[in-house]
């Protein structure tokens, strides 16, 4: 008699068997895996930004402007590569990607320091911000320092102690990540999302195997109606495959790279086990529901796909739109990050992790069982399944280029891809940065006193648009359980007696402590502080006419961000996503077709008939791309049209490379589902690929030569240019040429009738 226990066991040894003699789920269970993880290791090994290039345009020469020169040029942080003339000429260099940031030193400075207001401009590309503004942020830095000591002789000049100029002190404490690296930041937060999101889809096919035409009716009689032992059975090796890697990855960053965990690695492993159950669990549920492996897989990439961006890690989803708020809390990655966060930088107490790990774990038991139920339903009766095919004439330009478009109607995988996910992410993926810029983050203050200046300085600190004074204590133990159990991002420290060390002139410092998992947060936070500290100064200076005078005559140092006016998060991420999306369709939709008609045996394409569907998939391809560049910049109002004419003319070559690259790629397999299943668990490191978010001058040369065979990397570095910087086809001329020798490439290879090999079972 078959018993629950044995039907169990059977389907375990089935898909361990499977795992181990399978091309392709053996690629996708141990290869696929490490290859990402290897990527990003190496990707942000250096972890934070040295020798940003950046410019200097000194049109005063003077003692000061070659100190602030000397400053720059002694900065590890800067390569100060270019001396132009003037700021436009500085502007053509960050075109060209030749620099991110430029400081600009007027001419009126040549009348002498401290004699005249003067102002000098930083100016940085607001179009690959994280980068720009770090260089910008350096080069500040430096400008300060050189006129600080011109500062104190004027002031001595004038008969100023020198104790008046000073602002108070900010000393700023990073809790768990005190370099601000970004190795730990963005490595903990890509590697175990990509983790999440193979591991989902590997799980829909372990889950699918029990589904045979559309049915689970074979399965149910083959296992005597016990589903939910063979489904676990099925899905248990990829659980247990995944939380070995997303082990390994944490064990890399924590004991071979130093990240120490500050607070329960075992807890911290329990969640991210929680994590992949979840992940396995939601896919034998989207599948057991659906009774289609397409619209599940579809189901996975929408939720598990854009997973990061919705995780609140980056920009921070707490003011933002209804949608994101919700839709983050929904997702099981934001629980995860929450947890591993908490644990891991910030040192939490072991309680602030039970919610998020039952709340995980709840869930996969819930959807296993659901899921378990659902095909028990659905195996009491057969359903009716019609085979899916892509038919095209073999030897015909015309007729394959007609029938692949009279194909979308009737082939919903192709089309799901082509038409209706390139629609739904243009309005899906970019909700998540709706907000723009972080607001309204949660401080706590710790204040001793209760004075009137005290009171004041609170009140400027909340009047900032970017924070919000959630809690005011006297003891900063209560403040920093507060930032370890994640309720507030800082803790800003105000001494005792602070307003009377600044009557007498000589201010005690404020300490701020930040929350290092979260970069985008620290900056704010840190901002807003040296906003206060440089209030007060002002306020200070009104009393005093000499100090007065120094400060209204003291430099005055404005950052300024091109292309990128607002300084949005959504202006800078968002158009360089779009080319991975625009990319992935592409690439997914050319490849479903090839091996769709590897299942169904249609007749080998020649020469003629592969031409006609490149064409095609290059003509939907360019509307795509139009679509987004055109429309949906227009309606999420991003930064567009730099070089219409020249992105119209780069869209054309830019779809034929990506859906060359796909259809060469189709070819590999004889079972459709595998294409989404490998393109979609690499987007994220394909969008980290591209050098908008981290540099491709602080990656491996090796990495950044294997980055430009996929069409998207070229085309963030070109066509963002075009549309947010004003770039011209000539000033991305190496871009634009490598986009033209990938299509020509891929193209040649794909009509020169690339063998599709058997069609066995994959």
């Amino acid at each position: 008699m078959t018993t629950g226990l044995s039907v169990f066991v059977t389907h375990l040894r089935s898909e361990v068997r499977r795992l181990l003699t399978r091309r392709w789920d053996a690629v996708v269970a141990f290869i696929l895996p490490l290859v990402i993880l290897v990527g990003v290791a190496a990707m942000l090994g250096p972890g934070v930004a040295k020798n940003i290039p950046v410019a200097v345009v000194d049109q005063a020469d003077t003692a000061f402007t070659r100190a602030a020169i000397r400053e720059m040029q002694a900065s590890p942080s800067l390569d100060l590569a270019y001396r132009p003339a003037t700021v436009d000429e500085a502007v053509a260099l960050m075109r060209r990607g030749k620099i991110y940031s430029v400081a600009h030193f007027p001419s009126e400075m040549k009348h002498g320091l401290y004699r005249r207001p003067t102002t000098v401009s930083v100016y940085f590309n607001g179009a690959f911000q994280t980068i720009g503004s770090m260089g910008a942020m350096q080069q500040s830095a430096a400008i300060g320092v050189a006129a600080a000591p011109l500062l104190e002789e004027r002031a001595r000049q004038m008969g100023v102690p020198a104790t008046q100029l000073s602002p108070p002190a900010v000393q700023v404490s990073i809790i768990g990540n005190p370099q601000l690296s970004f190795e730990l930041f963005l490595g903990a937060l890509l590697g175990i999302g990509m983790l999440h999101l193979l591991a989902a889809c590997s799980a829909l096919m372990a889950a699918g195997r029990l589904l045979w035409r559309g049915s689970f009716h074979r399965a149910g009689r083959s296992t005597d109606g016990h589903l939910l032992p063979a489904l676990m059975g099925r899905l248990l090796p990829h659980f247990v495959i995944y939380v070995l890697w997303g082990t390994a990855w944490i064990v890399w960053l924590a004991g071979f790279r130093g990240w120490e965990v500050t607070g329960s690695m075992p807890l911290m492993l329990l969640g991210l086990a929680g994590l992949m159950a979840v992940s396995v669990a939601l896919s034998a549920l989207f599948v057991a529901v659906t009774a289609d492996l397409d619209l599940s897989m579809s189901l996975t990439a929408v939720y598990a796909g854009a997973a990061i961006a919705f995780s609140n890690a980056t920009l921070p989803l707490d003011h933002g739109p209804l949608f994101s708020r919700v839709w983050s809390q929904i997702l099981p990655l934001t629980h995860y990050v929450r947890l591993q966060t908490a644990q891991w930088i910030a040192g939490s107490p072991l309680a602030s992790a039970w919610s998020d790990l039952a709340l995980l774990w709840g869930v996969a038991l819930v959807a296993v069982l659901l899921a378990g139920a659902a095909m028990s339903l659905r195996a009491r009766r057969r359903k009716a399944w019609t085979p899916l095919s892509y038919t095209l004439p073999p030897n015909s330009i015309v007729g394959s280029f007609a029938d692949t478009f009279a194909n979308l109607p009737r082939t919903r995988p192709v089309s799901s891809l082509l038409l209706l996910a390139v629609v739904l992410y243009g309005f899906y993926y970019p909700a998540a940065y709706k907000g723009q810029v972080a607001q309204g983050l949660p401080v706590a203050i710790v204040a001793p006193s209760n004075s009137s200046f005290t009171r004041s300085l609170i009140t400027h600190i909340d009047a900032t648009s970017g924070l919000e004074v959630a809690a005011v204590s006297p003891s900063p133990d209560d403040a920093k359980r507060l930032l370890q159990d994640g309720v507030v991002d800082g803790v800003i420290i105000l001494p005792d007696g602070l307003g009377r060390s600044v009557a007498q002139r000589a201010p005690d410092g404020i300490a701020i402590w930040l929350n290092g998992g979260y970069l985008v947060r620290v900056a704010s936070v840190g901002k807003a502080a040296a906003a206060a500290a440089a209030a007060t100064l002002e306020a200070r200076a009104k009393g005093l006419p000499e100090l007065a005078r120094v400060a209204e005559l003291a430099p005055k140092i404005r950052q300024e961000s091109l292309f990128n006016l607002t300084e949005g998060y959504g202006d800078y991420a968002v158009p360089a996503v779009v080319l991975v999306i625009l990319q992935q369709t592409l690439l997914m939709g050319a490849g479903v077709i090839v091996a769709l008609r590897r299942e169904s045996m249609a007749a080998p394409l020649r020469w003629r008939g592969r031409l006609g569907l490149w064409l095609a998939l290059i003509a939907i391809g360019t509307l795509s791309s139009l679509f987004y560049f055109g429309f949906i910049f227009w309606v999420q109002d991003y930064p567009r049209a730099g070089d219409l004419w020249g992105v119209i003319a780069l869209s054309p070559v830019f779809a034929a490379a990506s859906s060359a690259l796909g259809l060469c790629f189709g070819c590999l397999f004889n079972r459709r589902e595998r294409v989404v299943q490998v393109w979609v668990g690499s987007s994220a490191l394909l969008f980290f690929l591209g050098g908008a978010a981290w540099p491709h001058f602080m990656m491996p040369k090796l990495m950044v030569a294997l980055a430009y065979l996929f069409p998207s990397t070229a085309a963030v570095q070109g066509f963002v240019r075009m549309n947010a910087m004003g770039a011209s086809l000539s000033e991305i001329a190496p871009q634009a040429l490598t986009l033209c020798a990938l299509a020509l490439v891929w193209g040649s290879l794909w009509l020169s009738g690339l063998p599709q090999g058997k069609n066995t079972s994959s």
